[in-house]
């Protein structure tokens, strides 16, 4: 597989060094694409000898996979620059720009009159900087055979979940923001632990340490949230009666009121 990234801030820079870590994508076949070659220069430090061009043109010439991982308001600039030398037979498109519809990829790269090339929305979270992204792909005009190895480049950095575009908005919510939410919550409870006369580290590692436990309780017994809560619980026990309080100050209602903001 042979892969461009275009755009080497710190999305782009993940996917790139989670190809090569993984070994999905030998260094000689990775090429970056960007004004900057700061990140280049850290990977070559790093014994990553890739390819890197300003002009994006040359970048995506015998490219498999081009990513272009720039923000929303730089995609279509991006696109129809690239639009005249996609290869729309044999290349994959993947954006990672959250917001913009397949509608819009297809007008700026020209498939409206064109034709091709297989265009793929991608959204991660920041967690795939250590291989512990939740990423979710969408497609369109895309074969079964495309869809493989653009599955398999973001396989290793984390879960990888295929959805429709009409389910982007909801995905994007719960994962690519939601992230800051469940930081937020780490963040309020070890407020809450300092405040109850721990210390702010020390309070900090039992949040982490807890959550992780959680977290793979579910995982290890394939239960629903609401069993494991009740198996902690007791009528008239402090963890039901905090439980109640947080529930009083609108605890899960805040929370689906957050995600629905994000939409």
């Amino acid at each position: 597989m042979k892969l461009t990234v275009i755009g080497a801030g710190n999305m782009g820079g993940a996917i790139a060094r989670g190809a090569l870590v993984s070994g999905t994508v030998r260094a000689e076949d990775v090429t970056i694409c960007d004004p900057d070659d700061g990140f280049v220069k850290q990977l070559s430090s790093e014994g990553w000898k890739v390819n890197y061009f300003e002009d994006n043109t040359k970048g995506v010439a015998g490219a498999d996979i081009v990513v272009v991982a720039v923000k929303p308001w730089l995609i279509e600039e991006v696109l129809r620059g690239i639009s005249g030398v996609v290869d729309r037979q044999n290349q994959s498109v993947v954006s990672i720009a959250a917001g913009v519809p397949f509608a819009d990829l297809a007008k700026y790269i020209g498939a409206d009159r064109f034709g091709g090339p297989a265009l793929y929305r991608v959204i991660p979270n920041t967690a795939i900087s250590i291989g512990k992204s939740v990423t979710f792909i969408a497609s369109y005009n895309s074969t079964a055979e495309q869809d493989i190895p653009v599955h398999t480049l973001f396989a290793p950095l984390g879960k990888v979940f295929n959805v429709g575009e009409n389910q982007m908005q909801a995905v994007t919510a719960l994962s690519s923001s939601g992230i800051a939410y469940a930081y937020k919550y780490i963040e309020a409870a070890t407020e809450g632990g300092v405040s109850l006369g721990l210390p702010g580290e020390m309070a900090l590692e039992i949040v982490l340490a807890t959550v992780d436990g959680a977290v793979a309780m579910l995982g290890h017994n394939g239960s629903l949230p609401k069993t494991e809560i009740d198996k902690v619980t007791t009528p008239g026990g402090i963890t039901l009666k905090g439980l109640a309080a947080m529930e009083d100050a609108g605890f899960s209602q805040a929370v689906i009121k957050g995600l629905e903001a994000t939409k």
